[in-house]
């Protein structure tokens, strides 16, 4: 088993969750203080990167920029055919298009990569209504990801600066 599947400790674990409870609280009123609905879209960046991409510095943007393209090409794809018609399809479809071949060529991957597909994926769900609520989730997503952004980083400099700090391991 290598060191990246490795599980924390029961005593680790329990710091992590009791982390978690004032970390989400900090959230969840930074959402309502702002007035940012959709909060699940901002989560969902949470899980993208926080959990599956275990916090990846390297990620980041990517992971944020990705999640807003995903967002604008569904509202694309859904929102522009009845506002312009026959152009607007063309349009919306030409975008799907290039975005997909740069997906599978894997070029463009600051913008188009794994988040891209997962938000448009969640953003064309019609209960979601694209079309009206484009800015709400990106709105969500930007706050999600700018707090956890924020954490992640304050957590790196601690990190660091105790390891700088901690005397070297004794030669055996």
């Amino acid at each position: 088993m290598d060191s990246s599947n490795k599980r924390p400790s029961i005593g680790a674990t329990l710091l992590l969750i009791v982390g978690v409870v004032p970390f989400m609280a900090g959230l969840f009123g930074l959402y309502h203080l702002l007035g940012v609905g959709m909060a699940y879209v901002g989560f969902l960046f949470l899980v993208y990167w926080a959990a599956i991409l275990h916090q990846d510095p390297k990620a980041f943007l990517p992971s944020v920029l990705g999640g807003v393209g995903g967002i604008l090409l569904a509202w694309l794809l859904i929102a522009m055919p009845p506002l312009v018609g026959q152009a607007g399809t063309v349009i919306a479809f030409a975008a799907l298009v290039a975005v997909l071949f740069c997906f599978m060529r894997g070029h463009a991957r600051l913008v188009v990569n794994n988040s891209t597909m997962l938000f448009l994926t969640v953003a064309t769900i019609p209960d979601l209504k694209i079309a009206s609520n484009v800015v709400v989730m990106a709105e969500s997503l930007l706050l999600a990801a700018a707090y956890m952004g924020a954490v992640s980083g304050v957590v790196h400099l601690v990190t660091k600066h105790r390891s700088k700090k901690s005397p070297a391991p004794a030669p055996i």
